[in-house]
């Protein structure tokens, strides 16, 4: 091993906002003792403000969302119609901890989150064990680790993304229990593993704050518009309750570790009210003529419409007869996860009338992205590449830029962007072309003013749709260090979490990959250099 050891605590969506409230309040000492004995870089610049998934994969390539390709929980490829799950081993670029691995840095990695195994890696993996979201069958190796937590541990006592959300959670006690029981569980692993093991670097990602603010938001904000945490009684601070289990966590590891380990808490993005239009975004494409499915013939009420549309396979079917409630009820119940996984990912696209539509939705509830139904690249493609595709993603970005809330008055988007003026990277063409950044204060529920095109307007808002999210993603991130050679009580406002990867090489002698845009974060190195 080397002369110093890294521990990086990852808190997934763990809110800067709000751990900064809360330390200051008292409610987590730990974290508090840890701002004032290190270096703290808040708000940190994160590549969650526009691709909110791709902020961990970012943080553990060092590399944007256009260059590793992992950027949401549904993704598009050439050559392929409609969207597909994200692949972690096809990234073109590897996790830090591979690299270090080829240097003969051993490590332990948790619940990297949207990550997958690596070959012949020097140390000790854990993927998909507990995270909030799985991209990977649960896998650790080596096996005889795996058996082992198995039998001292059990299973992970909370559930993951695909067990939660197909219905709305109406026993937030039993929730909210379980996810202060997973965080003490997975501390009981790391721990262990501290113990056991002989290790450079250390990478654990908990991932309990994630699914908290998504379904717990409501409670903590009494200005919500669905019931803002009015008549929540002892559950009102369900969601500080989650931090505080994590900041004791955290108190616990820094307790474990010894004097010549730099410990570093990270969070590539945050938490806020739930006010996404993206529910309402298919709905703007079809009345600007973009987008043309069997569900919009039948809005329009013509029967030659429908007769003209009507949906081409057994998964479009289903689709358009069966609520989407009932779908994923039912795939919950009778389909293996994988089964529901592939039928999922034919009904998001399903009913799309595809010789007739120019441009469609990848399904997100934050963000929204819209991608061109383009020549050449989509099989059935019908926009010309050039000047159609640019006049088209002009109109599209001009239009989303003057959606309004009828209700506020606000416009709808924060920022709306062409992807190719942000990004230029080899995994561009996965992309969608068009992405709306929502705007929470303009407060979007059921309505979106399209001015010329008229208003739309659904039953539902974003919260009251699966997965029933009251709390969304906020761009609120931050890094942390302390440790025998990081400077007490610094504060600096002006770095990326793209400057952590580097950071961490730098620790361990290797060299920083072209492709990383960051840089070392000086403040926490000192000057310091260890061999390689």
């Amino acid at each position: 091993m080397t002369a110093n050891r890294l521990l990086f605590i990852g808190l997934d969506a763990g809110d800067a906002r709000l751990i900064e409230q809360w330390s200051d309040d008292g409610w987590l000492p730990n974290i508090a003792r840890m701002r004032a004995e290190g270096t703290l870089w808040a708000p940190m610049q994160t590549p969650a403000d526009v691709f909110h998934v791709s902020a961990w994969p970012s943080i553990f390539t060092g590399a944007p969302a256009d260059v590793h390709g992992l950027y949401h929980a549904y993704v598009a490829r050439p050559g392929h119609q409609g969207v597909l799950r994200p692949r972690p081993d096809e990234s073109p670029v590897p996790f830090l901890w591979k690299l270090l691995s080829d240097r003969n840095r051993r490590s332990i990695v948790i619940d990297a989150f949207l990550t997958c195994p690596l070959r012949d890696f020097n140390g000790v993996q854990i993927v998909d064990w507990g995270s909030w979201s799985w991209f990977w069958e649960p896998t650790i190796l080596p096996d005889t680790i795996g058996r082992e937590i198995k039998k001292r541990f059990g299973t992970y006592p909370f559930e993951d993304h695909s067990r939660v959300g197909i219905r709305p959670v109406t026993d937030l006690a039993g929730f909210r229990a379980r996810l202060l029981a997973a965080v003490t569980s997975k501390t009981q692993v790391v721990r262990w593993l501290l113990e056991r093991e002989e290790w450079d670097f250390m990478l654990v990602v908990y991932g309990e704050a994630h699914p908290a603010g998504h379904y717990l938001w409501h409670l903590h904000d009494p200005g919500y518009f669905v019931n803002g945490g009015r008549g929540a009684g002892h559950l009102q601070h369900s969601l500080r309750d989650v931090y505080v289990a994590l900041d004791a966590a955290i108190g616990e590891l820094l307790r474990a570790v010894d004097d010549r380990t730099t410990v570093m808490l990270v969070s590539g993005d945050g938490m806020g009210p739930n006010y996404s239009g993206s529910h309402l975004l298919e709905d703007v494409l079809m009345r600007m003529g973009a987008l043309t499915s069997a569900g919009a013939t039948e809005t329009a009420g013509s029967h030659e419409a429908r007769a003209a549309h009507v949906p081409r396979d057994l998964a479009s079917t289903i689709r358009s007869l069966v609520p989407q409630r009932l779908r994923m009820a039912v795939s919950d119940l009778l389909l293996s996860r994988e089964m529901r996984e592939q039928l999922s990912l034919r009904w998001k696209t399903a009913g799309i009338a595809w010789p007739d539509t120019r441009a469609f939705v990848i399904e997100n509830a934050n963000e929204g992205y819209v991608r061109i139904n383009l020549k050449g690249r989509e099989p059935l493609g019908i926009v010309e590449p050039g000047g159609e595709y640019e006049r088209l993603c002009d109109q599209i970005r001009d239009v989303a830029k003057t959606l309004t809330n009828p209700m506020t008055g606000r416009a709808a988007a924060r920022a709306v962007y062409r992807t190719d003026d942000i990004c230029r990277g080899p995994r561009r063409a996965h992309m969608p072309d068009v992405v709306v950044i929502w705007d929470t204060d303009a407060k979007v529920t059921r309505e979106l003013d399209m001015g010329k095109h008229g208003l739309i307007s659904r039953p539902s808002a974003s919260c009251e749709l699966p997965p029933y999210y009251t709390g969304n993603h906020a761009p609120h991130a931050f890094a942390l260090a302390v440790g025998p050679e990081v400077p007490k009580g610094f504060v600096h406002t002006d770095r990326s979490v793209l400057d952590l990867a580097p950071t961490i090489l730098a620790e361990f002698g290797v060299e920083q990959p072209e492709y990383m845009p960051g840089t070392v974060l000086g403040e926490l190195r000192h000057g310091r250099h260890l061999p390689a």
